[in-house]
């Protein structure tokens, strides 16, 4: 892939998302667990989608058993079971921190994602967990029409969009 693709623009790469989010955490001393980290990614490209009309990340977004997961994230990251990642026994390509040096130059995509991080970062995972799968959300929408045994079930970014757009009318709507 060239490194160019991203630059001012979207879609990035999961896992340069997941490293922005990571580095927010160890400055404010906040552990992300995978868990945590796959949900993080999820309503970061969630609003994406409503605000801008288009993806945050390059990869589809999966319906497995247990909730929305970015299945390289997932992988990426199982070492680290439950427990918080620490980001210094990651697998980080110099490639990676290429990518997320340009993603830092994305004023428009940094500012989203500070305000994802601001409004989410006081859950855990469970609670993070437990948002993704409220009743008509796309998660819960795609996992009925599968066996539950079956897991890589995409969720369509257009799902996806109108779920973030419903949420953030009702959100306003409650402000009035």
């Amino acid at each position: 892939m060239d490194l160019e693709q991203g630059v001012m623009g979207l879609p990035y790469r999961a896992k340069t998302i997941a490293l922005f989010f990571l580095e927010l955490g160890d400055k404010e001393g906040i552990d992300i667990s995978p868990m945590k980290m796959q949900k993080l990614i999820y309503f970061a490209h969630g609003w994406c989608l409503a605000i801008n009309g288009l993806p945050l990340i390059e990869e589809s977004i999966e319906a497995w058993r247990y909730g929305p997961v970015i299945s390289n994230i997932y992988y990426w990251l199982r070492q680290f079971g439950s427990q918080p990642i620490q980001l210094f026994d990651l697998d980080v390509e110099p490639q990676d921190f290429a990518r997320l040096k340009m993603l830092r130059q994305d004023g428009e995509t940094v500012q989203l994602l500070h305000k994802v991080w601001d409004v989410y970062k006081g859950y855990d995972a469970i609670e993070l967990s437990t948002m993704t799968h409220l009743p008509e959300s796309p998660w819960e929408e795609a996992r009925v029409k599968v066996p539950k045994e079956k897991f890589n079930v995409t969720i369509e970014d257009q799902q996806i969009r109108q779920y973030f757009i419903e949420q953030f009318s009702k959100a306003h709507m409650s402000a009035v």
